[in-house]
């Protein structure tokens, strides 16, 4: 079996269709769904990248400080989910309920402390 891209999983998961107009959608500089974004309404947020140029322009620098300040916050709450170590082997038998598995952990993750006050 091959790889398949983040774009490909994130059209067949179906996640952009429960997002409403005006939503926010933070990802990577390989993230090519902007047209599919742009379709919906949504704010894509990827971080500016240098490509040719030496330097960020101001404007960059701003917006990269900002999608940083919240991506911390993302990374924190996806590492308490990666901390149920239920998750790290998931037997073959279970799994069809794999998906159920994620999802308990991470409304068990929701039960923790803020990660923001």
């Amino acid at each position: 079996g091959g790889s398949v891209s983040d774009n490909e999983i994130t059209l067949t998961s179906g996640l952009l269709d429960k997002l409403e107009a005006g939503d926010s959608l933070m990802a990577d500089k390989g993230f090519l769904l902007t047209t599919h974004c742009k379709q919906r309404q949504l704010e894509l947020n990827i971080p500016p990248f240098l490509g040719k140029d030496t330097q960020l322009s101001a404007e960059d620098m701003v917006k990269t400080r900002r999608i940083a300040s919240v991506r911390v916050h993302v990374e924190r709450a996806m590492e308490r989910l990666k901390n149920f170590h239920i998750l790290d082997f998931i037997p073959s038998p279970y799994f069809p309920v794999a998906n159920e598995l994620v999802y308990v952990c991470a409304m068990l993750s929701n039960t923790l402390p803020n990660l923001i006050e």
